[in-house]
């Protein structure tokens, strides 16, 4: 996990030590020796982290922060603050400025690499989760999948789609449209909690796109379950007259008027065994064309294969 670090400190020996322990984990170091530089260099160098000490000349580390935090093109960079102060008052004011973690001098060297691959971590997750549901996007899915696939293990990828979702977002609006998505997300997620393994994953490719990895057979289990709870609850989501006649008029791709059924949920679940796929995108348009085929059904639908 190779990024640009910026350390913003005047004192030279820690400039040092920390530049030669984060080099040492691949990382590309660079520093500023005041409040001023650290805060030209932040917007300049776009740095994946800025570790930032509380007291130094020209800017304190609070006042870097906070215009680091005002700046659009920095405001979602992570902080690690240092200090050699010891003081709940000065954690507090760090932390209320956006400070993601806060550091103790003198510190261990090992204590600061394990808090940066872990604030890189979580912020790369971060930033590729769906805004709508707040699950992990595609990078997350890839390198699940990657990893997976490394260990040679046996497991399963769901991808998931409903079935006359654009007619019911075209009638009733992209409101009630992510209300749907939403709705599925808990219907996936609840289903995983029940029924799932404790390693399943579950990520939102984007619109009403979703991809679940488990295990070969526990699959199965989930698919069934989000079938049952979808057919279950997203009627309702209908009025009343639209329910009882089972359809919605709508417009389709040709430009004409079509009676679109009420939704369903497609499945596609690609079995995973070791050597069967080389690369994730395999699987991916494998797990794709098994939901192709589920969309041919007219019901809610998983296909295996």
């Amino acid at each position: 996990m190779c990024a640009k670090i910026l350390i913003v400190d005047d004192d030279q020996e820690i400039q040092e030590l920390l530049k030669f322990t984060l080099e040492d984990e691949h990382h590309q170091v660079i520093s500023a020796e005041d409040g001023e530089a650290g805060v030209r260099m932040a917007t300049g160098e776009h740095p994946d982290l800025i570790i930032l000490d509380v007291n130094m000349p020209k800017l304190s580390g609070f006042e870097v922060l906070e215009k680091i935090r005002e700046n659009g093109s920095t405001c979602l960079t992570p902080v690690i603050m240092l200090t050699s102060q010891a003081k709940t008052k000065d954690r507090i004011t760090g932390i209320k400025l956006g400070a993601d973690e806060y550091l103790n001098k003198p510190f261990e060297p090992f204590e600061i690499v394990a808090r940066v691959e872990g604030l890189l971590k979580r912020t790369r997750e971060s930033l590729a989760a769906n805004p709508l549901t707040g699950f992990p996007g595609n990078p997350s899915i890839e390198t699940e999948i990657k990893r997976r696939l490394e260990a040679r293990e046996v497991f399963s990828v769901v991808y998931s789609d409903i079935d006359n979702f654009k007619a019911f977002n075209d009638k009733y609006g992209f409101e009630k449209g992510d209300n749907i998505i939403r709705l599925l997300s808990v219907i996936i997620r609840s289903a995983i909690t029940e029924f799932g393994d404790k390693n399943d994953f579950l990520g939102h490719i984007g619109g009403d796109d979703f991809v679940i990895v488990s295990t070969e057979t526990g699959a199965r289990t989930l698919c069934e379950k989000i079938i049952q709870n979808f057919d279950a609850f997203v009627p309702n989501q209908y009025d009343e007259e639209s329910m009882a006649k089972g359809f919605i008029m709508g417009v389709n791709r040709s430009g004409a008027e079509e009676k679109f059924p009420l939704m369903t949920v497609s499945l596609g679940v690609a079995v995973v065994e070791p050597g069967k796929y080389k690369h994730y995108s395999q699987v991916v348009e494998r797990a794709k064309e098994l939901l192709k085929k589920a969309k041919l059904d007219s019901s809610s639908v998983y296909v295996v294969g």
